[in-house]
């Protein structure tokens, strides 16, 4: 049986997190964006637990992030603890009179083991599975200065060969510098930026965000990345953006491969660009573009449940 437990009692069994999205550090930032957080853990068995955000009835991981999923103490749960916990989250649903349960798992490198457990529980169960989303990471192990396609290592020496320079800037003026020329990219691209540059400094307060800046060899701004360190192993990146009427001067090739290589420095093992679809249509030319810059697609998933769709069989989880 499920139960809503204090924060305290909570992080008493989970003091690390899978992803930086489910940290406290990063619930309280955007606590304020649901009507309240509601943290479920079996009291006998406490080694799942889960917090989510409730609003209109309806509770979500995550509410305001890219995926949420939940707290374990070790990767190897036994599968028929996280099938009973499901089986258990559709009960709390059910008798509390919530509308839905809707969650979002982390992209496989944050979780391999869990998440095909997780997934094989839920479709066991009658939860609905939204279309997966197309997801892609970098895998920095792999990483040898070598591309996909062969125009990216030419348009990198392009762009050195017209001096070019990438740094990560730190001053506010810099970082003002970096967004901007997001901004104005997306502005270009008729595509919604969701995030001010205010929002990102906040982000900054709880974790490392690194702002890229590419400059010509007159020092004009005509690139720019923003990333976060949010875990261990794994670069998040949130934007890239360049000077349109410049980019044949390879400037986004030059920025991605100043990217991995800072970051292949630091120990890092995977640099995650995010999904390449919305709701899960693709959107084939990002993940072309991806794909070129060596990373690899997968799959992210989303799960959702209401009384409504109740299964009416049951299932034997040792099976």
């Amino acid at each position: 049986m499920l139960t809503d437990i204090t924060k305290t009692l909570y992080r008493r069994y989970f003091d690390t997190d899978p992803s930086p999205f489910i940290s406290e550090a990063f619930l309280g930032l955007v606590e304020n964006k649901t009507e309240r957080l509601i943290r479920l853990m079996d009291e006998e068995e406490k080694s799942i637990g889960l917090i989510l955000g409730l609003k209109d009835d309806i509770l979500c991981s995550p509410f305001s992030a890219p995926f949420g999923g939940f707290h374990y103490t070790h990767e190897h749960v036994s599968y028929s603890v996280i099938f009973n916990y499901l089986s258990d989250l559709k009960l709390f649903v059910n008798e509390q009179g919530f509308k839905r349960v809707v969650i979002t798992l982390p992209p496989n490198p944050y979780q391999n083991n869990m998440n095909a457990k997780f997934i094989n529980a839920f479709v066991r169960l009658g939860f609905t599975m939204a279309t997966p989303d197309i997801q892609n990471c970098v895998n920095l192990k792999k990483f040898d200065g070598n591309w996909t396609k062969n125009t990216v290592g030419q348009n990198c020496r392009r762009a050195i060969k017209h001096q070019l320079s990438c740094s990560i800037v730190t001053d506010e003026a810099s970082r003002k510098d970096a967004y901007d020329v997001i901004f104005r990219n997306r502005v270009e691209q008729e595509r919604k930026i969701h995030m001010t540059l205010e929002d990102i400094l906040k982000v900054n307060e709880i974790l490392p965000v690194d702002f890229f800046l590419v400059k010509d060899s007159d020092g004009c701004n005509i690139g720019a990345g923003i990333f976060y360190r949010g875990h261990s192993k794994i670069v998040q990146g949130i934007f890239l953006g360049d000077d349109m009427e410049k980019r044949s001067l390879g400037i986004i090739d030059f920025l991605v491969m100043n990217i991995y290589e800072h970051y292949k420095k630091m120990d890092f093992d995977y640099i995650d660009l995010g999904i390449s679809s919305m709701c899960g249509d693709p959107n084939v030319g990002l993940i072309r573009f991806k794909e070129i810059h060596n990373c690899e697609t997968s799959l992210r998933f989303t799960f959702w449940w209401n009384p409504g769709n109740n299964q009416s069989f049951q299932i034997n989880p040792k099976k």
